[in-house]
């Protein structure tokens, strides 16, 4: 009764505070994460006396430019645009706190820290029931696609876990493998870093072949979920929820600061202040390449389109 009661009261107060979607399972080790040695292999490792692990999903199918179709706005990406880049953190501490406030341990994962990652997300993901992998490597939900940015909380606390994992839906579909630019996806359900665009924007050394393909993108890359049809119905008429509506209002202030001459005059700490919070982990310098690298690009479809 104790275990089901605090579940309860722990999905009551995700739900009070803007969580979309809420998983728990047990914390036993991650057998089939690819890295080995990973304080992420085993919740174990960061929480000794661990017994749950705890997933959360923010939906962010609303998250998008209307302006993006043109070539004259850099295009980012839903979950750059959400905040939660590298993780879903702020919106956790609630329930955090309150199985503190309980007498249980627990602890967020936080890839922004000196600490780094403690859980690999997507497979928690799947382990709390929350979705499956497509073959574009992301996780895929029936209710909001790829859409979801995720958080997690590792804690002692004994909770209800879930014990049924969604079957893998993508059966022959490989229309995101396709979609691939870059033929990051030629293994299905495996992505080549090397090759992912959204990747390559945020390191040094963008090939020929990136540029050729990036349009105005200037971080990020969504090309495999655009592609992915459990996506459609999200990208036609995305779901209201707080944060897609919250969103909802600050659209014209972000295409005006999206606009790409406005993007070019920014300084580094400009950026820093503007942008630091979006935890995108892209230095000012490699972002101010991909501005230019867009802005030739804008200007080119222009010279074209007059002649």
């Amino acid at each position: 009764m104790k275990k089901k009661l605090l579940s309860e009261k722990i999905r009551n107060l995700a739900d009070s505070i803007g969580i979309d979607t809420l998983g728990f399972a047990e914390a036993f080790e991650f057998t089939d994460y690819a890295i080995n040695q990973s304080r992420r292999q085993d919740p174990k490792h960061s929480l000794p006396d661990a017994k749950t692990i705890i997933v959360a999903g923010i939906y962010i199918g609303g998250l998008s430019l209307p302006a993006w179709t043109s070539p004259w706005y850099a295009r980012t990406s839903r979950l750059y645009l959400s905040e939660f880049f590298l993780d879903v953190v702020k919106p956790l501490k609630p329930i955090v706190n309150f199985l503190k406030n309980e007498g249980y341990a627990a602890i967020v994962c936080d890839s922004s820290t000196d600490e780094g990652s403690i859980l690999p997300l997507k497979l928690a993901a799947i382990r709390t029931g929350l979705g499956w992998q497509g073959k574009h490597s992301l996780l895929i939900s029936k209710k909001y696609g790829t859409f979801l940015a995720l958080g997690g909380i590792i804690t002692t606390a004994d909770l209800e876990h879930n014990t049924h994992e969604e079957p893998n839906r993508c059966h022959k579909c490989n229309k995101c493998q396709q979609a691939c630019p870059m033929a990051a996806l030629d293994n299905p359900y495996i992505l080549n870093r090397d090759k992912c665009l959204s990747n390559l924007l945020q390191i040094d050394g963008l090939s020929k072949e990136a540029q050729s393909v990036m349009e105005n993108r200037v971080g990020d890359c969504e090309i495999c979920q655009y592609a992915c049809p459990w996506n459609k119905k999200h990208l036609d008429h995305p779901l209201v929820t707080n944060t897609t509506a919250f969103f909802q209002k600050k659209i014209k202030d972000l295409e005006k600061f999206f606009y790409l001459p406005n993007l070019i005059e920014l300084s580094e700490k400009e950026y820093r202040e503007k942008m630091g919070h979006l935890n995108t982990c892209i230095p000012y310098y490699l972002f101010q390449r991909n501005v230019l690298i867009a802005m030739g690009k804008a200007k080119k479809d222009d010279d074209m389109n007059i002649t």
